[in-house]
């Protein structure tokens, strides 16, 4: 009874009219906020004070392990990825491909809009196959494009260079202007 006495004990300040009971908190929030506060305790003395995190090692190795990726997965040679690529099922592959992932910088017809004119004969990073590959692959960290390679796959990455190849010269209506150096097979 006393208890429940004390729980209905209003504050002795009134702010804009309103009055506060001056309740404890419930008791498992309080042994909530204290396991937190022990929780933080240990991490900080586990992770930064006595430096047994391997996040640093685990970086590393994660970083080795997609430059393997990108090696492993970019195309092997001109003269195999030139077959592949004359396939129409894999040009229709890519323009899907393109559609969803680049035509936001480089436009539904690949004229340019903040990436570069993809129709033209100019080119940043090379015109052939397969720098165009090792560019989607690789990206262009430095001017905004992602690495695409662990993203896409071997597979979307040569439909995708192989619908780019096949929009050389299509010239779209408000296309970009040139960029880089002209590419001559």
């Amino acid at each position: 009874m006393e208890e429940e006495n004390q729980r209905d004990v209003v504050r002795p300040y009134v702010v804009d009219g309103i009055q506060e009971y001056d309740n404890p908190l419930p008791p498992w929030w309080v042994w909530m906020f204290n396991l937190c506060i022990v929780f933080g305790v240990g991490y900080m003395i586990w992770f930064h004070w006595f430096g047994w995190n391997q996040l640093d090692e685990q970086l590393q190795k994660d970083r080795v392990t997609q430059v393997e990726f990108i090696k492993a997965h970019t195309m092997v040679g001109p003269g195999d990825l030139s077959e592949r690529l004359k396939d129409p099922k894999v040009t229709a592959e890519g323009k899907v491909v393109f559609t969803a992932n680049c035509a936001p910088c480089h436009g539904n017809l690949g004229q340019g809009v903040v990436g570069p004119n993809l129709t033209d004969r100019f080119w940043l990073h090379g015109g052939a196959a397969a720098d165009i590959a090792k560019l989607i692959s690789n990206g262009v960290p430095e001017k905004g494009m992602l690495s695409w390679g662990p993203i896409l796959g071997v597979q979307k990455i040569e439909s995708l260079t192989s619908f780019i190849l096949s929009i050389q010269g299509s010239n779209p209506a408000a296309a970009k202007e040139a960029q880089g150096e002209e590419y001559k097979p």
